[in-house]
């Protein structure tokens, strides 16, 4: 299983990751109806979805790798420093988790591990938001010299150096959460910066 490596967030501190995300947006809501209190926000970054949840009245834990990130957050957010392959959260201690363009930062191996750790750390019926990147993503193809196992490769430019980013298919996708009720699955394609990026975004119940 690949070492965790967090952001360097000095050079991503762009408002991108300070604004909750639209496709989390109505899903968050949707959790406050239903009644779900307690929320963590795995690999918050700079906290755009915790601070979300917090302003409208959830409970949140904010959990990231990288200091700098969880520097950023307020005091209404519990927060906390650490590998997101070693949850530090007790067995249903959880309503809900968004996993936000953050998890799939390991190799395939790791990616298991940490989706066990967040079924562990969910009550039952507790749910999770969860986006993984898609194979039709440029970046699989372009870089395949840099994969270091049939899922992951690693980034060797830029702010990202050396950060895991794992690929997955729809099957790939739908065995990982085998665990789960799956909810909804919308694979996504986007283009900018001259190239195709797709994710996979999941909504899904703890068993």
């Amino acid at each position: 299983m690949i070492e965790s490596k967090a952001w360097n967030w000095d050079a991503n501190a762009s408002d991108y990751w300070k604004t909750v995300v639209p496709e989390f947006l109505p899903v968050g809501l949707e959790w406050r109806a239903k009644g779900l209190r307690r929320a963590l926000d795995l690999g918050c970054g700079l906290g755009r979805n915790a601070i979300f949840l917090a302003q409208n009245g959830f409970d949140v834990c904010a959990f990231d790798l990288s200091k700098e990130g969880v520097a950023e957050l307020g005091l209404r957010v519990e927060t906390a420093v650490g590998d997101m392959l070693d949850l530090p959260y007790a067995e249903d201690a959880i309503d809900c988790v968004v996993a936000f363009h953050s998890i799939y930062h390991t190799d395939l191996e790791g990616l298991r591990r940490v989706v066990a750790r967040i079924r562990r750390v969910l009550v039952p019926g507790g749910e999770l938001f969860v986006t993984l990147n898609s194979t039709k993503s440029d970046a699989w193809r372009l870089f395949a010299d840099r994969r270091i196992d049939d899922h992951t490769l690693l980034k060797t430019e830029g702010p990202e150096v050396d950060v895991p980013y794992t690929y997955l298919d729809f099957d790939d996708v739908s065995s990982l959460l085998d665990e789960f009720t799956i909810l909804n699955i919308r694979e996504i394609i986007d283009f900018w910066e001259g190239r195709r990026h797709g994710h996979f975004f999941v909504r899904c119940r703890k068993q």
